[in-house]
């Protein structure tokens, strides 16, 4: 969870960047991206990714891949709007936030 402005609480959701020379497709985790594209496709397998964002990860580094195909696969998070009172929540996220009274 983040703090957006006027420090109101926002939701954050990952998602994976797939881009190529002609395009770009966003997906919510690296397999979904596998669910439309192969590995000999993107040139890295799944097991292979999440090893190269871990190893990224606790190197500070930006989570963001070249594969051999040339495929840039970057993972990152997209902050979202609190929901408040009977708004629905079309993501099927949960909020445990509670509001004081």
């Amino acid at each position: 969870m983040y703090l957006c402005a006027k420090s109101k609480p926002c939701m954050a959701r990952n998602v994976i960047y797939l881009e190529w020379k002609t395009g770009f497709e966003f997906f919510g985790s690296p397999s979904s991206m596998y669910d439309k594209h192969t590995e000999e496709e993107l040139g890295i397998n799944i097991h292979s990714l999440n090893n190269v964002f871990c190893q990224l990860r606790k190197e500070r580094k930006p989570l963001q891949y070249v594969t051999k195909t040339g495929f840039i696969i970057r993972k990152g998070e997209i902050i979202l709007k609190e929901t408040e009172g009977k708004a629905k929540n079309h993501l099927g996220l949960t909020n445990n936030i509670t509001k004081d009274k």
